[in-house]
């Protein structure tokens, strides 16, 4: 079903650009995933990175990211696993012929070691070593978009000292993070990170319509056969995209556990060539859930932010 948006006082649903993505009778739904890289050294410590690229994943962070990858190989050989453990038809959960990832270190890792699980001879599944050869990821394209939020003078500083040094800030953060200006008043962290969730997701959709008809020209996502895009980002990108791609404003951002990734957590969306917004959305990884009409997130959002907003009076 098509996704009509929602008209509020304080809209929370959004109207996302598409006029460079053509239209058919039949629009293509394709399907995206976007995947937060595993634990630093800086998430274990309380520490803000943003687009610092010092941190570097933990001894956990890599077992996240393995873990991760885990899922993706099975679904590369065999199709999605539902909750019952039950291989789902290769038709419901079409394999990942696309990847894109940030360039900072961090998620440079974590794709590495998804990427590994998916090239290696064998792979255990509920303990049971198999030894068929498992599919390969492609090298990903790296797009300097993916980056995480720009934090500016919080980054490498513990979050606790910022509560406490720069606490009007701070609560701005938490309360109305769209709001926030960092640099002395000059820089918008979180409008910035928004508009470049916007510019991915044009890139990244426009280069999965192109792949289909051949006339795509990117050097590493060359697969012509159609399949699922894999996004490698950070946790404030990825939810700013997965709100976009659900048609949920700005004003959403950090409102709601509902859309926060963990490490290694991964959401798919499914997301026909020319909408607006996507149609359905899932959590496939660590835990699975089951597809959610977006119509229906856009609905549970709006009594997310009454709630946020009652609580923060």
């Amino acid at each position: 079903m098509h996704v009509k948006f929602i008209s509020i006082a304080m809209p929370i649903i959004m109207a996302t650009s598409s006029s460079s993505l053509s239209v058919s009778a039949e629009p293509k739904l394709r399907r995206y995933l976007i995947a937060r890289h595993g634990e630093t050294n800086f998430n274990k410590e309380m520490r803000e990175q943003g687009t610092l690229d010092t941190p570097v994943l933990t001894f956990d962070g890599i077992s996240q990211a393995a873990g991760l990858g885990v899922y993706v190989a099975r679904r590369q050989a065999d199709g999605d696993i539902d909750n019952d453990g039950e291989a789902a038809a290769a038709a419901e959960s079409p394999p990942i012929s696309r990847t894109w990832c940030s360039p900072m270190i961090r998620c440079r890792q974590s794709y590495a070691a998804v990427s590994g699980c998916c090239s290696s001879p064998s792979f255990y599944n509920d303990g049971q070593q198999q030894q068929t050869q498992q599919p390969t990821l492609p090298n990903p394209t790296i797009l300097s978009n993916l980056r995480e939020i720009d934090l500016r003078e919080w980054q490498g500083q513990l979050t606790q000292e910022i509560k406490e040094k720069d606490s009007e800030n701070w609560n701005t953060f938490l309360n109305d993070p769209q709001l926030l200006r960092l640099d002395n008043g000059k820089f918008a962290p979180v409008l910035d990170c928004w508009e470049r969730g916007l510019s991915n997701w044009n890139d990244i959709r426009l280069d999965a319509a192109a792949a289909a008809t051949g006339t795509n020209n990117n050097d590493n996502n060359n697969h012509k056969e159609e399949g699922a895009t894999f996004i490698m980002c950070h946790g404030g990108m990825g939810q700013c995209m997965l709100l976009q791609a659900l048609g949920i404003n700005v004003n959403m951002f950090r409102k709601s556990t509902r859309f926060a990734f963990d490490n290694c957590g991964c959401v798919e969306v499914e997301w026909a060539d020319g909408e607006e917004c996507s149609r359905r959305w899932r959590r496939v990884h660590p835990m699975g859930t089951e597809w959610q009409e977006t119509s229906v997130t856009q609905r549970m959002a709006l009594g997310d932010l009454n709630v946020a907003e009652t609580s923060s009076l």
